[in-house]
C-alpha cells in the first residue's frame, strides 16, 4: 500500500509538470511581453494598440506602423526629447507671485534612467513587431480571443472559478439533501420490503411448512360450513348481535380511513373488533377455539398462531396471508395484514430538498395564509353538527307526538 501511494504521488507530480510545460517557449515570450506592456502602457493594451494598427491589419500595414513607431521610440530621440522638455519652464500656479526661477538641467542619473527605459521600450517594440509579422501572430490571436493565463508564481495558469461559501453550502445541500437523501430513502424502502417479505416467509414456513402458504385441505369443509351458517343467520336476522357490525380493518391504512369517515359523520371512531379464530378441531392449532363470533360476511379460514423471532404474534390463514396481532390502549386486539406492496415507494418530493422549503413555508407564510380557511372550516363543521342535533330533536319530538295521538285514538 505504501508503494502504491508513492506511485500515485509520482503520477500527480508528472501530471503537474506536464501541465506547467504545456506552454511553449514562444507562448511564454508572448505572456511576458503582454505583462510588461500592461505594466508600462496600462491595462487592456494589446500588441495592435501599441503598434497603432487594427487586429485585421495586413503585413504591409504592420511594417509601416512599426517603422513609424520605431522613429518615435528610438532611445537617442527619447533622450534628446527628455532633456529638452526638462528645461521648459513649468506653468505658474494661480495666485502665486511672479519671480525669477532658475531651471536646472537633468542629472546624469536621470538621463541614464530615461535612456534605459527608452531602450527597453524600443526592444519591446521590435519583439512585438516580429511576433505580429511572423507565425506567432496566430498564437497571439488565439490567446487574445480565448483569454490569457495569469502568472501564479511557478507558471502561467488560467484563472478558474472559485465558488464562495454560499455556493459551496448550496451545492452540498443539493448533493446530500437531494441525491444522497433519495438514495438513502430508496435503500431503506428496499430493506423494509425485504424485512416484511422475510417475516411473511418465516411465518408461512412455521405455520404450514411451506413458504408459499399452501396448507392441507383438511377441515376446509367445516370452515366453509361454519361460514355459510353464519352468513345465513345474519341474513335472516336470527343472529341478534350488535346492530350494523362495523367492518374489520385489515391494516393501519384502512383503520385511518374508517376513523376519518366516522369523524365526518360526527360519530366516534370505529374501533376494530376482535376477530376470533373459528373453532376447528385440528391437532396442529396452538390457539383455543373460544372467542367472539366471526362477523357476518367475513370468510372463515383455517388460521394458525405463530410467534415471530422478536416476540410478535402473527396469524397465518389458509390463503397464505399473514396478519400482525396487536393490542391497542383499550385492550382490543387488532389484526394488520403484512403486505410488502403497501409500503410506499419514496419519491424525490420526500427528500430534504423539497421537504425543507415546504416546512419553512408552513412555519412562516403558511400559518398566516391557512388561518382564515381553517377557522371557516371549523365554523362550518360546528354549524353542521348543530343542524344535525336540531334535526334529531325534531324527529324525536314528532315521533313522540304521533305515539300520543295514537294512544288517545285507541
Amino acid at each position: 500500500m505504501r508503494h502504491f501511494g508513492l506511485v500515485r504521488l509520482l503520477a500527480f507530480a508528472l501530471l503537474f509538470v506536464g501541465l506547467v510545460a504545456a506552454w511553449s517557449k514562444e507562448d511564454h515570450e508572448i505572456f511576458r511581453l503582454r505583462d510588461e506592456l500592461h505594466a508600462t502602457q496600462g491595462q487592456n493594451v494589446t500588441f495592435y494598440d501599441f503598434l497603432g494598427v487594427k487586429p485585421n491589419a495586413g503585413q504591409t500595414d504592420i511594417v509601416k506602423a512599426y517603422r513609424k513607431k520605431s522613429k518615435q521610440l528610438h532611445p537617442d530621440k527619447v533622450k534628446r526629447a527628455f532633456i529638452a522638455n526638462y528645461h521648459r519652464p513649468r506653468k505658474a500656479k494661480p495666485g502665486s507671485k511672479p519671480g525669477v526661477r532658475v531651471s536646472k538641467g537633468p542629472t546624469d542619473r536621470e538621463i541614464e534612467k530615461a535612456h534605459k527605459l527608452a531602450t527597453q521600450q524600443f526592444a519591446r517594440l521590435g519583439l512585438i513587431a516580429d511576433i505580429l509579422k511572423g507565425p506567432g501572430r496566430e498564437r497571439y490571436d488565439h490567446f487574445l480571443n480565448n483569454g490569457f493565463p495569469a502568472w501564479k508564481g511557478t507558471g502561467y495558469y488560467y484563472n478558474r472559478f472559485r465558488p464562495g461559501l454560499g455556493t459551496v453550502l448550496f451545492g452540498l445541500f443539493l448533493a446530500f439533501g437531494g441525491a444522497a437523501h433519495y438514495a438513502a430513502l430508496v435503500l431503506s424502502w428496499k430493506r423494509q420490503r425485504q424485512f416484511v417479505q422475510r417475516y411473511v416467509r418465516q411465518a408461512r414456513r412455521a405455520a404450514w411448512g411451506d413458504e408459499f402458504g399452501v396448507p392441507g385441505v383438511s377441515n376446509v369443509g367445516e370452515s366453509v360450513a361454519d361460514s355459510s351458517a353464519h352468513t345465513t343467520a345474519a341474513a335472516t336476522g336470527e343472529n341478534t348481535g350488535e346492530e350494523g357490525a362495523a367492518p374489520v380493518p385489515v391494516n393501519r391504512r384502512q383503520k385511518r380511513m374508517m376513523e376519518r369517515d366516522s369523524r365526518k359523520e360526527g360519530k366516534k371512531p370505529v374501533k376494530a373488533a376482535k376477530v376470533a379464530k373459528p373453532s376447528v378441531n385440528r391437532e396442529d392449532s396452538s390457539a383455543p377455539g373460544s372467542g367472539t363470533a366471526t362477523p357476518a360476511g367475513v370468510e372463515t379460514r383455517n388460521r394458525k398462531r405463530v410467534i415471530a423471532e422478536n416476540g410478535k404474534v402473527l396469524l397465518v390463514d389458509s390463503s397464505g396471508d399473514v396478519y400482525l396481532v396487536e393490542e391497542n390502549e383499550d385492550g382490543v386486539k387488532e389484526e394488520f395484514l403484512l403486505d410488502a406492496d403497501e409500503i410506499p415507494k419514496p419519491t424525490f418530493r420526500d427528500t430534504m430538498v423539497c421537504r425543507l422549503p415546504i416546512w419553512f413555508y408552513e412555519r412562516t407564510v403558511g400559518r398566516v395564509v391557512a388561518t382564515a380557511p381553517d377557522s371557516s372550516a371549523a365554523d362550518t363543521y360546528e354549524q353542521a353538527e348543530e343542524e344535525e342535533t336540531v334535526a334529531q330533536v325534531e324527529e324525536r319530538t314528532s315521533s313522540s307526538t304521533q305515539k300520543k295521538k295514537k294512544g288517545r285514538r285507541g
